[in-house]
């Protein structure tokens, strides 16, 4: 419902947002300089027949990423996921696979990300306008160039076949 309301705003105001998510990013990139973040995240490599979901996110590095986000105080990392794919993509998850959990990258290191792989049915997704830019299908083998820190390790835990040739 939420998806279907930003669809039908003005461009204007979807600009409006995904400028307002992009100078937040600054800021907390920033803010990260004088106090590395220690929060938590769960992503996952979400499979349809063979294929893996990536998404590029309206802000921050354009590189192709897992789905997920960030875990709230107190939040179940699981719960946390289950909330994000719902959000930003429209999907329901029913049985996520743990795959580990990851310390971040660089003075990230105090930031750990919960790593899953979702099993799903159908490759139908409704991607949320405001925070995702592009949501597209890969083969796990042959995948954009352009990928996200953890992206590469998810897919070989998730048991996908290795990239080739990157």
């Amino acid at each position: 419902m939420r998806n279907h309301r930003l669809r039908r705003q003005a461009p204007l105001v979807l600009q409006l947002r995904r400028a307002a998510y992009r100078v937040a990013y600054r800021l907390l990139w920033l803010a990260a300089f004088v106090r590395p973040p220690r929060g938590r995240g769960a992503k996952a490599a979400v499979v349809c027949n063979g294929e893996v979901l990536l998404v590029r996110h309206s802000y921050g590095p354009r590189r192709w990423e897992l789905p997920g986000g960030g875990v709230r105080r107190r939040e179940d990392p699981l719960v946390a996921l289950r909330r994000e794919l719902a959000e930003e993509l429209g999907l329901s998850v029913v049985d996520p696979v743990p795959l580990g959990v990851h310390p971040g990258p660089g003075r990230f290191a105090r930031h750990s990300t919960h790593l899953y792989r979702v099993d799903v049915e159908s490759r139908s997704v409704r991607p949320d306008p405001v925070e995702i830019d592009e949501a597209r299908w890969w083969d796990p083998a042959a995948p954009p160039a352009a990928l996200g820190s953890m992206v590469r390790q998810a897919l070989m835990l998730a048991g996908l076949p290795r990239p080739q040739g990157r």
